[in-house]
């Protein structure tokens, strides 16, 4: 079992390795709107399940429709469009990369979309704060520092992560990329202090943190 973890690993970082090569090529030989058009028909979108769960916790711990909420990672705004659809109205974004901000029209659907890192990213206060499939992209102590930072500046962090899953994203940047490929319930919940599990299956987890 050992060997055929280690032989999975290896095969993973060779393919890393290929994919930026080809980023490399990519960005000095395609043009933007190149890039723009072919993003993957797939990308930033996820699966529905918690979903519901999600925005039924929510709406008990912060039933205001006034809040601030900051949705980091939003892919095609599948938060902002749920959220809305419960009076919420003040939606922040956070996108780092700057093709999918054009592709999905982030700007006309969020009250303020910044293009930035998460980890370079200040703010006062945010209500509630989602990461839909966010922290997998991250190594563990940027995440660490990027939840540590949220937890003393929000009321409620809402996480998603995919479990055990490895991924060679398209982004040309390489954000697209899972860091954190061996995610499961158990070190989830010893990397990320005061978090507990709302839902779960085999494949996907739905964690809260709630500030006092």
């Amino acid at each position: 079992m050992r060997a055929q973890g280690l032989k999975i690993v290896l095969v993973y970082k060779l393919k890393l390795f290929w994919k930026k090569i080809t980023r490399f090529i990519k960005i000095w030989f395609i043009s933007n709107d190149a890039i723009y058009s072919g993003i993957n028909p797939y990308a930033g979108t996820s699966h529905f399940f918690g979903k519901n769960e999600i925005i039924k916790l929510v709406y008990e711990i912060l039933p205001n429709p006034n809040i601030k909420i900051l949705d980091v990672g939003p892919g095609r705004g599948i938060y902002n469009k749920l959220l809305k659809g419960k009076g919420y109205s003040v939606i922040d974004a956070v996108e780092v990369y700057q093709p999918y901000i054009v592709k999905f029209n982030l700007s006309n659907i969020y009250t303020n979309v910044y293009n930035v890192d998460i980890l370079n990213f200040k703010y006062d206060f945010y209500d509630l704060i989602v990461f839909g499939d966010v922290l997998e992209h991250l190594s563990i102590k940027n995440a660490q520092r990027v939840i540590d930072f949220a937890q003393s500046h929000s009321k409620l962090i809402v996480v998603s992560i995919p479990y055990c899953d490895y991924q060679i994203g398209q982004q040309l940047d390489g954000s697209g990329d899972h860091k954190q490929y061996d995610l499961t319930r158990e070190n989830f919940l010893e990397r990320y202090k005061n978090f507990k599990i709302l839902i779960d299956n085999d494949n996907i987890g739905i964690f809260y943190s709630l500030s006092a």
